[in-house]
């Protein structure tokens, strides 16, 4: 039984390492691809963005993640910015980046710096709160 258990927490502790390794790869990615990348070429600085990629196949993105993000558009009008990528589209640009699944959200502070990483829907609420110090 101990044996059991003690295989148990090895597994656990296992995926847990690799979870984070992956979460460390695409902060590192991200982070590059935040400090130079042409999807940023039209973000005004000074003004907190959302990288959104999405694709048109994806019902959580439809159902959830954009009325979501439309929420806080109307709520904070032009103080955020929000750029949608189509992962499908343009799947360079989501290598760059690192994402793995859809939807996924960056958020960028006004000097476009990666501040936070976003892996499936997340809410306005949750989005408007990771903006607030920004």
């Amino acid at each position: 039984m101990i044996e059991r258990l003690l295989i148990l927490a090895l597994v656990g502790a296992g995926a847990w390492l690799a979870y984070h390794a992956v979460c460390c790869w695409q902060t590192r990615r991200a982070t590059h691809a935040a400090a130079r990348d042409p999807l940023l070429d039209t973000l005004r600085l000074g003004v907190p963005a959302i990288v959104y990629f999405t694709s048109p196949t994806c019902a959580p993105c439809r159902t959830q993640q954009r009325p979501a993000i439309q929420r806080l558009l109307d709520e904070l009008n032009d103080r955020v910015q929000v750029i949608e990528v189509n992962a499908l589209n343009q799947p360079d640009a989501a290598r760059r980046w690192g994402v793995l699944s859809i939807p996924t959200t960056f958020v960028l502070d006004g000097g476009g710096t990666l501040r936070q990483i976003n892996h499936g829907v997340t809410g306005a609420d949750e989005l408007k709160q990771q903006l607030r110090g920004l």
